[in-house]
């Protein structure tokens, strides 16, 4: 059974920059009872909204921040998740709409420095963060960014503690509760994940399948499986053995042939959690331990290993990046043209197959077996976290932007993106829309993952199956154990235990 860290009731001594800044110097407003919209009085019942109207904030208190600008520090690539016009895009509209209605709930004006945030410029982003806090710069109010790259500053002491401050609270549904719970170590939470950004979801790791290629071969579509609870790894397995074919008939099976499978290392690793497998395991006091590789765990690389050293399987990095292409857009068009029966690939990839000319279906990574209890969809680590600077002139006032844009980006941009730009525009069957259901529903973080940078052994095993030789996945395990385990203890060390 899963387990992860719950958060600690004992929170630690409250930081400095915690200073309850909302006032003004005339005393810190009111709130308003929970519901009331800002501006408004609570005292007459019939000007209460109806308990099924959905009102903006209503969590909330009405506090003003006097005109000033939240300035906040986003990555380019993901720049629409907080930055965005009005152009039509149901998308991008609506992340819009939710700006303008928190600077007019909370009297504030809010800017955006755009920066290059891909894991290519990696050293680039964080030194933009590190360099404005040991300066003691108060330039941005929120920094946001992939997770890999932005919550590694956690240990390096960049950022405020987040259940210490005011106007947040991080048990919403909004907030990605397994990120809150697996981040927090010793009472501290310096990064955030929620619905104020989209890749939270876009990012999960699902498998797409070729229709066309399935009806061709007469292989039912796994839908039914999926739904079910049935879907299982020897099931995928056998359905791309079986479907790979030398297409033009030269006696070997090259990338111009049809594969089963193709994916890369990222795309491998989510089999992982999916088969219900963990590094780690919590101990009584709440620390997280090296937990021992189970036969489960054994098993599900070694047959993994076994299927990536056959012809079925197409390692994509390997494959493209060898001849200087990116290695996702040539797995989508090669996708397109029936190269592969199935993809293994971040949902937000169904925007690249819009135009896609067959028919295509959406799967959950599966189980290890049927008696598996449910889906495990993990998320790839680029998606977006939120951080406050320790150096803000309030990190309350921060703190409050934030829930604002999470609360009612849950509230407006995540039912939009899900049941009109992915069911709507993207998704091409009834089936695929309620395996977006199972998907969104089984999200996960595993804790080594989440502490990728920090840690450095969370690709261990799509390095074992992609490269390892067969039946050594315990002894590689071994020779890296006391690393691993010194690796925990200085992260712990890091966050004061």
């Amino acid at each position: 059974m899963k387990k992860a860290v719950s958060l600690l009731l004992l929170l630690t001594l409250m930081l400095p920059v915690f200073s309850g800044c909302a006032d003004k110097g005339n005393g810190e407003p009111s709130a308003p009872e929970a519901g009331t919209p800002a501006g408004t009085s609570s005292a007459d019942p019939a000007d209460a909204p109806a308990e099924t109207e959905e009102v903006p904030f209503s969590t909330l208190p009405a506090v003003s921040l006097g005109g000033r600008t939240i300035n906040m520090l986003v990555r380019e690539e993901q720049k629409r998740e907080f930055d965005a016009e009005l152009d039509g895009d149901v998308v991008d509209d609506e992340v819009y709409a939710r700006n303008r209605a928190v600077e007019e709930r909370f009297n504030c004006a809010m800017t955006f420095t755009i920066e290059p945030g891909s894991w290519g410029f990696k050293d680039g982003y964080q030194n933009i963060i590190r360099g404005t806090v040991l300066g003691g710069d108060s330039t941005y109010d929120i920094v946001t960014g992939q997770s890999n790259i932005v919550q590694p500053l956690n240990a390096e002491g960049m950022f405020a503690n987040l259940l210490d401050a005011q106007y947040i609270d991080l048990s919403r549904p909004w907030w990605v509760a397994a990120y809150t719970e697996g981040v927090n170590l010793n009472g501290s939470v310096m990064t955030v994940c929620g619905d104020c950004a989209l890749s939270s979801f876009s990012n999960a790791n699902v498998i797409f399948f070729n229709k066309a290629l399935m009806d061709e071969r007469s292989i039912a579509y796994p839908y039914e499986d999926a739904l079910e609870g049935t879907w299982t790894l020897d099931k995928m397995l056998s359905m791309a053995e079986s479907a790979t074919e030398d297409l033009d008939g030269d006696g070997k099976i090259t990338p111009d042939d049809l594969h089963g499978f193709c994916a890369y290392n990222n795309s491998i690793q989510p089999f992982f959690s999916a088969c219900e497998n963990e590094y780690t395991e919590t101990d009584a006091d709440g620390r997280r331990t090296l937990l021992s590789p189970s036969e489960r765990l054994i098993d599900t690389a070694d047959r993994l290993n076994l299927f990536c050293h056959t012809d079925s399987f197409l390692d994509s990095n390997a494959t493209y990046q060898a001849t200087g292409v990116n290695t996702e857009p040539a797995m989508h068009e090669h996708f397109k043209e029936g190269k592969y029966l199935f993809m293994g690939l971040v949902l937000e990839g169904i925007e690249a197959l819009r135009d896609m000319e067959v028919d295509f279906g959406i799967l959950p990574y599966p189980k290890y077996d049927e008696g598996q209890s449910r889906y495990y969809t993990t998320i790839l680590r680029r998606y977006t976290v939120s951080a406050v600077p320790v150096t803000v002139t309030s990190a309350d006032e921060s703190a409050l932007i934030l829930e604002a844009l999470s609360s009612e980006g849950s509230r407006t941009i995540i039912p939009k993106y899900y049941e009109i730009a992915l069911k709507g525009k993207y998704v091409r069957d009834e089936s695929s829309t309620q395996v977006l259901d199972l998907v969104k529903d089984s999200l996960y973080l595993e804790f080594v993952d989440m502490y990728y940078a920090d840690l450095g052994w969370s690709d261990f095993f799509a390095s074992y199956v992609m490269g390892g030789t067969a039946g050594t996945y315990m002894s590689q395990y071994k020779s890296q154990e006391k690393v691993w385990s010194k690796k925990l203890d200085k992260l712990y060390e890091a966050f004061g235990g």
